[in-house]
């Protein structure tokens, strides 16, 4: 089981907090929860409603989309900030692809925390930003083709 502070340390590799003073980050530890999962178990299946947003602390896992996979993931990555901000379905099953520790974080928490930490919306507006252009990217490339 990981500490308050091994959660905070934890945290301050997540994109999503690096500006993130380490009292900030110790209160935010306080609200996550460990879970873990075995290889080949399915963290979130898509169309789900998502109510949690999941941070990798050591393993990989697989985005998998529509039968495809999209995505792998591991240690530092999170998924879930979509499905919690609007509460939609989730857009991508996600599956451990090796034994998988995570922080699990609940809507209302992190809306408490997006409301009360600015750096921390702005971060999720940023990822949000970068995925939108990724996928006008590929959208364009695939065009091209």
């Amino acid at each position: 089981m990981l500490s308050t502070i091994e959660k905070a340390l934890s945290l301050k590799n997540v994109e999503l907090f690096h500006e993130i003073s380490g009292e900030v980050l110790a209160h935010i530890a306080t609200l996550l929860d460990e879970e873990i999962y075995e290889k080949g178990t399915y963290v979130v299946n898509e169309g789900d409603l998502g109510r949690e947003l999941y941070i990798i602390v050591t393993g990989e896992v697989d985005v998998v989309t529509g039968g495809k996979k999209v995505d792998v993931m591991s240690d530092g990555s999170y998924f879930g900030e979509m499905a919690i901000i609007d509460s939609q379905p989730r857009s991508a099953d996600v599956i451990a692809t090796t034994n998988l520790v995570v922080l699990k974080m609940a809507m209302e928490d992190f809306h408490e925390i997006l409301t009360q930490q600015e750096h921390v919306a702005i971060g999720v507006i940023r990822v949000l930003n970068r995925r939108i252009r990724n996928l006008n990217q590929r959208l364009q490339e695939f065009k091209n083709k």
